[in-house]
Formats: C-alpha cells, sequence, structure tokens
C-alpha cells in the first residue's frame, strides 16, 4: 500500500511591531490530504511545534487520512524570543505582540488552506473545521467568525489566552462550538462555564468535562480520549 501523502510548507510572512517596524516570521505547515471535501486547520498550545508533544498532531493526522474524515493541517507559530518584553503581554516576538502574531499565523494558515483545499481535500469549496489547543483554542476563539466556510469549532484546554478578540470572537461565530476539557484543568473548566452563560451567535455549544484529566492530557488513555474528541466533535458520534 502506498504511503498517504503528506504536504510540508514554510509560510513566509511579515507583519509589525508595536514600533511600527516591519518583522519578518515564519510559520511551518504540515498537511495530510485526503479526498473528504473538508479541512481541518489544527492550532496547537503555545509550547508546541505543529506534530505536537509526544507526536500527537502528527498521528492524528494519518488518522484522519487512514478513515478519510478530514484533512489535517496542523502548524505552528514562532515561539517568544524572551528578548523583548512588553508591558501589557508577557511575550513577544522581536517587539511583537504574541497574541498578535498567534491570531495572524491561524489566519495565514486558514487562507493558505482555502488556496490549496483542491489539493488538500480534492474540492475548491471544502467544509472547514478549525481546532486548537490551550492558547491555540484561544486564537481559534478569536479567528473562526472572520470565515463562513467554517461550520464547527474545538476547543481543547482552552484558556482565554489572547484576551478580549477571544470573548468577541466567539460570540459571533455562528456554527457549532464544541468544548471538551480536563476536569484538573479549573481554569478551561472557568472558562467553559463562562462560554455557558454568555451570549453565544453559535448554532450549538457542547461542553464535555474529561474526569481525571490535567491541563495537557498526560497519559495514554488522555490521549486516546483526546483523539475521541475530534471524533466527537467533526463525525458526530464517539469512536473507541
Amino acid at each position: 500500500m502506498p504511503t498517504p501523502e503528506i504536504i510540508d510548507e514554510t509560510l513566509s510572512l511579515e507583519t509589525e511591531a508595536e514600533s511600527g517596524e516591519t518583522v519578518p516570521y515564519q510559520v511551518p505547515i504540515t498537511a495530510y490530504p485526503t479526498g473528504s471535501g473538508a479541512i481541518l486547520v489544527n492550532s496547537p498550545g503555545s509550547g508546541e511545534l505543529k506534530d505536537g508533544r509526544e507526536q500527537r498532531w502528527r498521528n492524528l493526522g494519518h488518522r484522519l487520512q487512514a478513515n478519510g474524515l478530514a484533512a489535517l493541517v496542523t502548524y505552528n507559530a514562532p515561539r517568544p524570543d524572551f528578548e523583548v518584553q512588553l508591558e501589557w503581554e508577557a511575550y513577544s516576538y522581536q517587539g511583537v505582540s504574541w497574541n498578535k502574531l498567534l491570531i495572524e499565523s491561524l489566519s495565514q494558515v486558514i487562507e493558505w488552506s482555502l488556496e490549496n483545499a483542491a489539493q488538500l481535500c480534492g474540492t475548491e469549496s471544502p467544509v472547514i473545521y478549525l481546532s486548537g489547543f490551550s492558547s491555540g483554542g484561544s486564537a481559534v476563539g478569536a479567528v473562526a467568525h472572520r470565515y463562513p466556510s467554517i461550520e464547527r469549532v474545538l476547543l481543547l484546554s482552552t484558556y482565554d489566552s489572547v484576551g478580549d478578540p477571544f470573548y468577541e470572537g466567539i460570540s459571533a461565530f455562528t456554527g457549532d462550538i464544541y468544548l471538551v476539557y480536563g476536569g484538573e484543568d479549573p481554569t478551561a473548566g472557568m472558562l467553559a462555564q463562562v462560554l455557558r452563560m454568555g451570549p453565544l451567535a453559535a448554532k450549538s455549544f457542547q461542553a464535555r468535562e474529561i474526569p481525571d484529566c490535567g491541563h495537557r492530557f498526560d497519559g495514554e488513555a488522555n490521549t486516546q480520549l483526546l483523539t475521541q474528541a475530534f471524533h466527537w466533535a467533526f463525525s458526530g458520534g464517539n469512536t473507541h
């Protein structure tokens, strides 16, 4: 059996620092094409590279290829350089707000996915899903409402890392919101309660708490539950 195709690409981008200077940066992407007609753009946590801790996003990409659920596109924004500290933000990259970079990087990867949709999933008019872990989920919340083709989002262990843009964006999103968090992650649990009680334009909002699970979904059992969350959100049922 031939090895499934994988696409590796690096986006060379520019943004504006708080000083007004232009700052170049790069965003590496790995995509796992399918003929599914759907693309899932995954935004890892701030401490993760695109393949994920213990290769979990790479493994997910291969799994989604095998079952034809969606073409996974995973990436990572530049890591903070710790050289320039902005007064209002703990992390930055060459004088650029870290939160700004998270949001811009995700938007650029969505645009790239739409431009290459035929190669990625077999159609130029795909269904788009977004998933994000921790701060990656915060970026997803900030961006999803900008794209009418995004039908569902999955927020995993998500905090409101990017601040107001998260709340403004997730409140305006009109698709389906799925949220999964660990029972031993009180910050993510609190965010779930805030969203459940707040004003949402979403078609639906569903949240699940995973018992005996921390922020990172450590351990083999929790890793399996993390994978099942994608099937719950994007295929309409649990896969065991």
